[in-house]
């Protein structure tokens, strides 16, 4: 047997893990958790998920410790389930990217469909408009006054300046925090520039 690792006498363990004694259990734990780790990190990019991984691991073994009877080598055991844990999270983890890249690809695929087919261009453009006159319509008033003016009259921001009473930089002010919330509010639409 290597130097620094555990002798476990399996019958003792496994009997008391049995028996709800949850000193062996812990012992148990203590003796394996930096070690499974260890094995669960060849497998995982983050430290978090392969201490995820093992905790989800001991949490199993106290769950179903009425079948631990069955088991030889605790040893070998802890280790196989320690790795089936990770390529399990690993295939999750592929399924989840997968469908992410799907999800981006069919939403790709829609939003050319409405740019090239002239019914849906106009559903969408309605949508948009809709969704810009609400976004609008949210903001505090006198910031929608300047930005009706600036945007929708055509103003410049000296003569909006002029005509509110009220100076060039507060104009720029109001513009700036219309535009970012008319960014967030209109994000899955279109891109704006100051």
């Amino acid at each position: 047997m290597k130097k620094g690792q555990p002798k476990v006498n399996n019958e003792f363990f496994l009997l008391l893990i049995e028996k709800e004694e949850k000193c062996a259990f812990e012992t148990l734990f203590r003796l394996y958790y930096t070690k499974l780790v260890n094995i669960a990190k060849g497998y995982l990019v983050y430290h978090q998920d392969a201490e995820s991984i093992v905790q989800n691991v001991f949490l199993k073994i106290w769950e179903n410790r009425a079948v631990l009877k069955k088991v030889t080598n605790i040893n070998s055991y802890l280790y196989t389930m320690t790795k089936n844990s990770c390529l399990d999270q690993l295939k999750h983890e592929k399924i989840k990217q997968n469908y992410l890249d799907n999800s981006y690809r069919i939403k790709s695929e829609i939003k050319y469909q409405f740019l090239h087919d002239e019914s849906a261009s106009m559903l969408l453009e309605n949508e948009l408009e809709s969704k810009i006159i609400q976004s609008i319509e949210l903001l505090p008033e006198k910031c929608k006054n300047i930005f009706k003016k600036s945007r929708l009259e055509g103003l410049k921001h000296g003569e909006i300046a002029d005509q509110m009473g009220i100076s060039q930089r507060t104009v720029e002010n109001h513009i700036s925090v219309a535009i970012k919330h008319m960014k967030l509010h209109l994000k899955e639409f279109i891109t704006f520039s100051q």
